[in-house]
């Protein structure tokens, strides 16, 4: 396969390849040349890809199999466990509903001093250019519009 350059000229396809964890591809104009692992015993391995599978269980309770395990080991602790199971989700909702006040505080917090800097910002402004300052009153009261602007912004970027 070729593709004709800006000069009119042939010149030959660039082939793209992917790379595995065994295989290593070096790619030239044209060409492709190909290195495998070599296996511990110095042969040459076929190149595979590594494939990777996980299985996490995010339940606040042993699956079913588990506990039947434990029924037969030990009766009584299946029962203690389904209690602590329900005592830890009681105790992590209530956390929850706990951090989630406190965040709803502090974006409170956070927007009343904005509206404080920014009154005292525009009012000092305003303050300068009624005694004679017209320029630096305009500057200051820019510079704190400007500022509490960009605070906004790179935190909701943050979010």
């Amino acid at each position: 396969m070729t593709t004709r350059t800006t000069s009119g000229k042939t010149a030959p396809a660039r082939k793209t390849t992917t790379r595995t964890a065994a295989t290593r591809t070096a790619t030239t104009r044209g060409t492709a040349s190909t290195k495998r692992a070599s296996t511990p015993q110095g042969e040459k391995s076929p190149a595979k890809p590594a494939r990777k599978s996980t299985a996490e269980v995010d339940s606040p309770i042993l699956p079913v199999d588990q506990l039947d395990a434990l029924r037969k080991i030990k009766p009584g602790a299946v029962d203690w466990i389904i209690e602590q199971t329900q005592a830890e989700s009681e105790h992590r909702r209530a956390e929850q509903v706990r951090v989630n006040n406190l965040i709803f505080v502090e974006h409170l917090f956070a927007q009343a001093s904005a509206l404080i800097v920014g009154v005292a910002g525009v009012g000092g402004g305003v303050w300068l250019a009624e005694r004679g300052q017209p320029w630096v009153g305009v500057a200051i009261a820019a510079v704190v519009m400007a500022a509490l602007a960009v605070v906004q912004v790179s935190m909701r970027k943050n979010r």
